[in-house]
Parts: structure tokens; C-alpha cells; sequence
């Protein structure tokens, strides 16, 4: 395989990941933040609102002091089930001093999925190692990773039976739209909670790769393996008129007792409403900086009882007003 252009050289990198590790630390796989970053990977791509005109993440399992994107969070909103309890909440992403070495750390490891996928063929699935003592001292928690390249799909009726296959969350489609509006693609994600790309099974191949890794002649720092699966974990759709998206996605989320955190950047506001009558977390990204945000409007919530958290999104230059999105997000939960 060849080597990744990027290299990390600053030796306090290892130092910082691996003396300065906060001592308290849930090493346990961030699953909802591993999906989303999958989802939010793809839609940056296309996305993005830049300057000339032109990563919130999701965690289930909360790592202590800082997430694994390098940023401390604050300032929160909050929606509480009929219990009193906390089950969704949302806070400012602000940079802490792990930051740029976190940035460093995520553009060396885009360089390797960008490699990987490259390789793979749609609904292909595979673990990958990448042997850099450096790289991995960020990943204390679980060194194997997985890639997988989803098939798309150009109706929702064939989405909605490759979900009833896979046992995926099901996307309802919004009862209303503005004219112009109609299905563009769909696709559908591996679980990352069950079968062989689950975070227990990954752990168990780490000494595996590591033993690969270690015995390999060849210099290689990549290392691939093909995994199986038959179970979704997360689906996605979206709606177009020709120049403006309207992004839905769905994560199955195993029951947790802790809330699902999302994460938003600075200058995002955000605010609690209610929309067909479900509870939702309410973000617009007009005062954020440009390169920070991939959306104009964004509505999230979770449905508690089937487990699965909703996240809709448009595109930065869309012209919709606050009202007719969420009208068009409340009509899928009436």
C-alpha cells in the first residue's frame, strides 16, 4: 500500500494523547459519533458554505473532558422524556488545547479512508489498522477501524425494502413539501452496534492486525481486512429541487441510560420547539463561521420508544425560511 502524503512528526503529540490522557476515561465505542461522522463526512463534501459564497457529532458514550475530535462543549439546550430525564442535549463546540493536534491526527486518518474507499465496491464492508505509533496513541480506545461503501438507491421504494431486509431504521417520508421538491437518493449504512463491525469484534481483531502489522517486511502501515454484515444501523435520504437538499437521516441507537449529546459550532443558535408534535432541538447557522457548518437550518430529536435519532438538515444557500423546514420536518412525525 502506499504511505499517506501526511506524516506526524511533533513527538508531543504522543506525549499529550498519552501522558495527559484525562486519568478518568470511557474508552468505550462512541457509537452514535462514529455514524454521524460517517453521514457528516459525506455531506461536507458537497456541502459546505464557504467563504466566497458559497463536526457536530453525536455521542451516546461520553468520553471525559474532551471529545475524540479534540473539543471541550458547553452552553446546552435540553429535551427531557415524560420521566424528567435528560435525553437529548446540545452544546457549543469550543476549541480546547488538544484541538489542533486532533486536527492533525483526523486529516493523517482521512488520508486512509479516502485510500480505502477508493478500493471498495458498493455495500463492501472492511476493519483497517494503521500501524503509526503516533497515530494510534490519540486512539487509546480501539485502534481498528472500519469503512464501508453504501449502495445508493433511486427510489424510495427500493430504499424502504433494503431497509425491511436489513432491519434498518425506517424513514418516513414528510407529508409535505414545497413544490419542486422530490426523492433523489437514499442509502443505507452497516450497524456499528452488532455483527462484525460492533466495537467488540473490532477490539477482538486489534492483536491480530497488530501481530500482522509487526511481521509484515514489506513497510506497509495499512493493513485490510474484509468483514461480513447483514445488519443497518443508520439510513439516509435526500430531497431536491434542482438547486436546494433537504438531508434525513436516521441512527438506531441501542438503549442507553445516558443522553445523545450533539455538538454544534460557534455562533449556531439553537433553541427547543416543538414540531408535530414532537419535542426537537432547533439549530441555525446563520451567524457561524462558513467553514463550520454544512447546513442553513437542521432539526433534530430521538424517538425514544423504537431507539432511533432523527437528524434533517438542509443546504447552506437554501432558501427556505425557518417556517416552510420546520413544517416539512413536523409532517413526518404527525
Amino acid at each position: 500500500m502506499p504511505k499517506a502524503k501526511a506524516t506526524l512528526q511533533d513527538e508531543t503529540l504522543k506525549e499529550l494523547m498519552i501522558k495527559e490522557e484525562p486519568k478518568t476515561i470511557d474508552v468505550r465505542l462512541n457509537v452514535m459519533e462514529r455514524v454521524r461522522e460517517i453521514h457528516e463526512r459525506r455531506s461536507s463534501h458537497k456541502k459546505v458554505r464557504y467563504r466566497t459564497g458559497s463536526m457536530v457529532t453525536i455521542t451516546c458514550l461520553i468520553i471525559v473532558l474532551t471529545s475524540l475530535t479534540g473539543y471541550a462543549a458547553s452552553r446546552y439546550v435540553q429535551i427531557l422524556n415524560s420521566k424528567g430525564e435528560v435525553i437529548v442535549e446540545t452544546k457549543e463546540i469550543r476549541e480546547d488545547r488538544y484541538t489542533p493536534y486532533a486536527k492533525t491526527h483526523h486529516n493523517l486518518l482521512s488520508e486512509y479512508r479516502e485510500h480505502i474507499q477508493d478500493q471498495l465496491k458498493p455495500g463492501e464492508l472492511v476493519a483497517y489498522y494503521v500501524h503509526d505509533d503516533t497515530l494510534n496513541a490519540y486512539n487509546q480506545g480501539n485502534k481498528v477501524k472500519t469503512e464501508f461503501k453504501p449502495i445508493v438507491y433511486s427510489s424510495y421504494t427500493e430504499l424502504k425494502k433494503q431497509l425491511e431486509i436489513t432491519s434498518g431504521p425506517m424513514l418516513s417520508e414528510p407529508k409535505y413539501f414545497p413544490k419542486g421538491y422530490s426523492f433523489t437518493e437514499g442509502s443505507i449504512f452497516v450497524s456499528v452496534t452488532e455483527g462484525e463491525a460492533s466495537w467488540e469484534n473490532l477490539k477482538k481483531l486489534e492483536p491480530e492486525f497488530i501481530q500482522m502489522a509487526e511481521s509484515s517486511t514489506s513497510g506497509a502501515k495499512l493493513f485490510i481486512k474484509p468483514l461480513t454484515w447483514s445488519k443497518a444501523g443508520s439510513a439516509k435520504v435526500i430531497y431536491s429541487n434542482g438547486k436546494d437538499t433537504i438531508d434525513i437521516i436516521a441512527f438506531e441507537r441501542k438503549k442507553h441510560p445516558s443522553s445523545v449529546i450533539t455538538k454544534h459550532p460557534k455562533g449556531v443558535s439553537v433553541e427547543k420547539l416543538t414540531a408535530g408534535g414532537q419535542e426537537m432541538v432547533y439549530m441555525e447557522a446563520e451567524n457561524a463561521e462558513a467553514d463550520t457548518v454544512f447546513y442553513k437550518h437542521k432539526l433534530e430529536w430521538l424517538d425514544e420508544k423504537a431507539e432511533i435519532f432523527y437528524s434533517v438538515f438542509d443546504n447552506p444557500e437554501s432558501t427556505l425560511s425557518k417556517s416552510e423546514f420546520i413544517r416539512i420536518v413536523g409532517s413526518m412525525v404527525k
